[in-house]
C-alpha cells in the first residue's frame, strides 16, 4: 500500500538541520495520533474523528514529499500549492476506497482549520513536533537549531489548553542549555 512510503519519507525540517537518524513522518503521524487521543480525553472535542484526522494529516506526503511552508512564524512558501498537490495526492491515495469522499471529507476539514477538533489537531500536531525537537537536544544537537520549530509550536498553541503542556517542555529544555 502507498501510504508504508511514509515510513521512509524523512521530516524534511529536521534533514535541513542536518539530524542524524530523522523521524519519518509515518512516525510523526502516529504520535499525533495518539496524543490526539489522549490530550483530548475528558473534552467535548470528538477523539474518534480526530484520531483519524490525525493520521491521514500527512497522507498526501507519501506522493508529494515533505514539503515545508513556514519557518518559525512566518510563511515561506506557498501554503495554496502545497494544498493542492496533497489534495491530489489524498484523492490518489483514497481512489479506490468505498469511504473516499469521507477520508477526504477528514482531510479538508484539516485543513480548512474551520472547526474545533482540527485546530486541536493542529495544535497537537505543533505540540509533537516540540517534542521531538526537545528529543533531538536531548541527543546533543544545539538548542538554537530548532528555535524556528519553538517559535512555530508557540504561534499556534499560545492561550489555548496545550499552552502548560509547551510551557513544561520549554522548562525541560532550558535545563538542557
Amino acid at each position: 500500500m502507498l501510504v508504508g512510503t511514509l515510513k521512509n519519507i524523512k521530516r524534511h525540517g529536521w534533514v535541513l538541520k542536518g539530524i542524524k537518524n530523522v523521524e519519518s513522518v509515518a512516525d510523526h503521524i502516529f504520535r499525533v495520533a495518539i496524543m490526539s487521543m489522549i490530550f483530548s480525553a475528558g473534552t467535548k472535542l470528538d477523539v474518534n474523528k480526530m484520531i483519524k484526522m490525525a493520521l491521514i494529516h500527512d497522507i498526501g506526503e507519501a506522493i508529494v514529499g515533505d514539503v515545508i511552508y513556514e519557518h518559525g512564524i512566518k510563511r515561506i512558501g506557498p501554503l495554496k500549492i502545497k494544498n493542492a498537490d496533497e489534495r491530489n495526492a489524498v484523492k490518489e491515495i483514497f481512489k479506490n476506497l468505498k469511504k473516499r469522499e469521507h477520508y477526504l471529507s477528514l482531510w479538508e476539514e484539516f485543513i480548512a482549520q474551520d472547526t474545533e477538533d482540527a485546530r486541536f489537531v493542529k495544535r497537537i500536531e505543533k505540540l509533537e513536533m516540540a517534542m521531538q525537537a526537545l528529543e533531538y537536544q536531548k541527543q546533543g544537537y544545539d538548542s538554537a537549531l530548532f528555535d524556528e520549530f519553538w517559535e512555530n509550536a508557540w504561534k499556534y498553541i499560545k492561550g489555548t489548553s496545550l499552552e502548560n503542556i509547551l510551557q513544561e517542555l520549554e522548562i525541560q529544555r532550558s535545563q538542557l542549555i
